[in-house]
């Protein structure tokens, strides 16, 4: 019996074909799955398997009236199928190099970025360090995001004196740091 299909195909694929609705909608039924399961070996996914024959398929209802024979059409749809399997790993194998790169990219930016925070405030704190008692007490209180009047109530000075001495506190700090601004700029 499997001989007999066999001789039928060998015999449907010498006959001259013309790749109407009909005959297309034939030739669909009769491959489909086979070719599903030819690209499965390649893709080893279902869904990406029949989206590659459905899109193989499609091509050949556009170049339809290329195909002569059958056998011109069998050899195209599993030609077609292994090449866009091929291609789609291809892509895919692309894509995730280029995934582990920008992820490989963004780790390297964060630590740098950590390590550049982390010596920016040492070096911030080291200077905070080296103000008058009374400046470094109201820097510390700023940089914990204290507001100026919170700050003179704590210290129990006024709000002009926060103010004013924060002024000649930031003065202080900024020609203290320029000595380090290039090395900063190094890391970013």
């Amino acid at each position: 019996m499997a001989l007999n299909l066999i001789k039928k195909d060998e015999s449907r694929s010498v006959v001259s074909i013309k790749l109407d609705e009909q005959e297309f909608h034939n030739i669909f039924k009769e491959y489909y799955a086979a070719l599903c399961s030819f690209a499965f070996q390649y893709m080893e996914d279902a869904d990406m398997s029949a989206d590659i024959v459905q899109d193989v398929f499609a091509k050949l209802w556009q170049i339809r009236d290329d195909f002569f024979y059958l056998h011109q059409v069998k050899a195209f749809l599993y030609t077609a199928v292994r090449n866009h399997a091929l291609n789609e790993l291809e892509h895919s194998k692309v894509a995730h190099e280029y995934e582990q790169k920008i992820i490989a990219k963004k780790a390297d930016a964060f630590f740098r970025d950590a390590i550049v925070e982390e010596e920016t405030f040492r070096i911030l704190s080291e200077a905070i360090e080296k103000l008058p008692t009374q400046m470094r007490a109201i820097m510390q209180l700023a940089l914990e995001g204290k507001k100026n009047a919170e700050i003179a109530e704590r210290l129990n000075v006024s709000p002009e004196t926060v103010h004013t001495l924060k002024k000649v506190a930031y003065k202080k700090l900024r020609a203290f740091l320029t000595d380090y601004y290039y090395c900063l700029l190094l890391f970013i």
